[in-house]
């Protein structure tokens, strides 16, 4: 999997260049100062603050051009993690002499002279950090016979320079970190040194434990220490059913390229751009290969593709959660998705600017916009991956379906898998469209069971419930309202569909009959789970004798109830139907246009 990303991440560095990695180096917030190397000595620049806007890589409250430098120096600063130091006392956290971190609150409370000469000393023989351990000691050795020794003169320079300045610099004592940086006239000379002193202290700690490594023909292989580890105390990390533990080994120019893909998507994940989608088309791999970083809820708008699909998380480090590889993705649907109402409402119920919902839509981002607001009360788009416990969602119902169906749908709407979306959409569209008529919220629950059977004529390419409403609700409205002496098949329910329409009109009539301020609409519960028509009959017979007493219980009601009453229907119960009826306008209360009559 991983090689397959090197692979592609290798051609497009060749094209960018480490900007591509460094564009997207986000440093930590803090006071930053840039001190030029002259002939005559050092000269300070004004120091700058970098304050980062969480959802971006702007730098705030600072307008000063060395910012991109400052990311750049940066980068090539920066220790693996602080668990492989320079200084011993994990007080200065820079990893070579061209460059000085240190927390703020730590330059009083604990930076002593004697921290800083160690540190120095350590940079200037980095083979004393080496000594104890064999296998360090000869990596280190590969490393200065490629690179050379350290420039001592420069070292001790800027170790006078630190010495004589850190304890006098007038900043601010925020709990953030003050970064110095050193850099010549010349910005190419100035960046050469910075790889080159970063490349000094990655090559002995860039791999997992120096104890893994092995030289093999004057080359170095060892273990990566990104995305997995190994660790002593942890002996289940090991790969038991081979010789050798280690899972596998690579060689010092992959490493280094691993890296750089890691560090590149740690930069991803800092700006909240967690779907990671590497072309792979074979057209285009011929001109240029692109990378897309989309933040959660964005998608690859217009835009077909073929390749890999990473989703990433920052924790501690940066992991990959999720991989896959996408064959021929669109972001346009097959077909047009009508969105239809099934039963009249006001479409007056917009998105936005004054959209209206029912229309047809052509890409999977409204269809993404649709589920978000309609059935998960705008919780869908940024927790396809969020764990659990942490989703602060009171519907309790809403959040298990979200659950249960979220990653049908993200696999459906971002890599183009239908696989189980129609089964799972089917289940949780019905389950939230219920709680909703349970819990009283017709008019959403009027937009789910419309949105519901949109998607159920998408999938399935044919949709009888706009027909049978329609004619349904006329030939009730006949029975109810006239008598025919020619036709006693007016009098009576025709087949189970009717029927179950039929309860459900009863139902919400019976129930509006209530004189209860706080009318309970939980009592169309016992409908929405009867296991068969008894329960109904028994359900509809209760209500009846709590609310025959009103002078409401009028002709139409009683047609229709009587009718409700003389009907045995065959099929199981219809829930789709009988909430159909339950949210339809009740024909009862419809006025009678020939009699004058309600």
């Amino acid at each position: 999997m991983l090689k397959d990303c090197l692979d592609i991440f290798e051609q497009i560095l060749k094209q960018e260049g480490d900007k591509l990695i460094t564009d997207y180096h986000i440093p930590a917030d803090g006071t930053y100062i840039i001190v030029d190397i002259c002939n005559d000595g050092f000269k300070m620049r004004e120091p700058f603050d970098i304050k980062l806007d969480k959802n971006s890589d702007k730098a705030l409250e600072t307008g000063d051009i060395d910012y991109n430098k400052a990311k750049m120096y940066d980068y090539y600063s920066k220790l693996v993690d602080m668990n492989k130091p320079m200084d011993t006392t994990k007080t200065i956290h820079s990893n070579n002499y061209l460059s000085f971190f240190i927390k703020k609150e730590n330059i009083k409370n604990k930076l002593s002279d004697k921290i800083i000469d160690d540190f120095y000393n350590i940079l200037k023989e980095p083979m004393k950090k080496y000594q104890s351990n064999k296998k360090s000691r000869d990596v280190y050795k590969m490393t200065e016979d490629e690179i050379g020794k350290v420039d001592e003169e420069l070292l001790e320079s800027i170790r006078s320079w630190i010495k004589g300045n850190i304890f006098k610099l007038n900043i601010n004592t925020n709990k953030d970190y003050l970064k110095i940086f050193f850099r010549f006239k010349d910005e190419d000379k100035t960046i050469e040194l910075y790889k080159k002193e970063s490349k000094r202290y990655l090559i002995p700690n860039i791999y997992n434990k120096n104890e893994y490594n092995e030289i093999i023909d004057n080359k170095l292989f060892g273990f990566p220490n990104d995305n997995l580890g190994l660790n002593g105390k942890k002996p289940y990390l090991d790969n038991k059913t081979r010789k050798t533990k280690i899972p596998y080994l690579i060689d010092n120019e992959e490493v280094f390229l691993q890296k750089k893909f890691f560090d590149y998507l740690s930069g991803c994940a800092a700006r909240k751009k967690y779907n990671i989608y590497i072309d792979n088309d074979e057209q285009k791999s011929k001109t240029r290969n692109t990378i897309n970083q989309l933040e959660n809820g964005k998608m690859l708008e217009k835009h077909d593709f073929t390749g890999i699909y990473l989703r990433i998380q920052k924790g501690k480090n940066l992991e990959i959660i999720d991989y896959d590889i996408i064959s021929n993705y669109k972001y346009n649907l097959k077909k047009a998705f009508y969105y239809k109402s099934y039963i009249d409402i006001d479409l007056n119920f917009s998105k936005g600017e004054n959209v209206e919902y029912y229309s047809k839509y052509y890409d999977k981002k409204d269809i993404q916009e649709l589920l978000h607001e309609v059935y998960f009360s705008k919780f869908l788009k940024g927790n396809y991956f969020t764990d659990a416990n942490e989703i602060k969602f009171n519907d309790n119902v809403k959040k298990r379906n979200l659950l249960m169906c979220r990653n049908s749908i993200f696999n459906w709407l971002y890599k183009g898998y239908f696989n189980d979306i129609e089964a799972v959409l089917n289940k949780a569209t019905l389950e939230i469209l219920k709680d909703s008529v349970v819990k009283g919220f017709n008019i959403s629950a009027i937009h789910q069971f419309n949105l519901r059977w949109s998607f159920i004529e998408y999938f399935k390419g044919e949709n009888k419930m706009a027909d049978f409403l329609n004619s349904v609700k006329v030939n009730l409205k006949e029975k109810i309202n006239y008598k025919s002496e020619q036709n006693e098949k007016l009098d009576t329910i025709e087949n189970d569909m009717e029927y179950f329409f039929a309860v459900g009109q009863t139902a919400y009539y019976l129930l509006t009959l209530s004189k209860s301020s706080n009318k309970n609409q939980s009592l169309i519960n016992p409908f929405l789970n009867a296991k068969n028509d008894e329960v109904i009959k028994t359900t509809l017979m209760r209500l009846y004798k709590n609310y025959n007493y009103s002078m409401s219980l009028n002709n139409k009601f009683k047609k229709l109830y009587s009718m409700v009453l003389g009907y045995r229907p065959e099929s199981k119960i219809d829930q789709d139907i009988l909430l159909a009826g339950f949210l339809s306008n009740n024909l009862v209360y419809e006025k009678d246009e020939k009699k004058g009559d309600a």
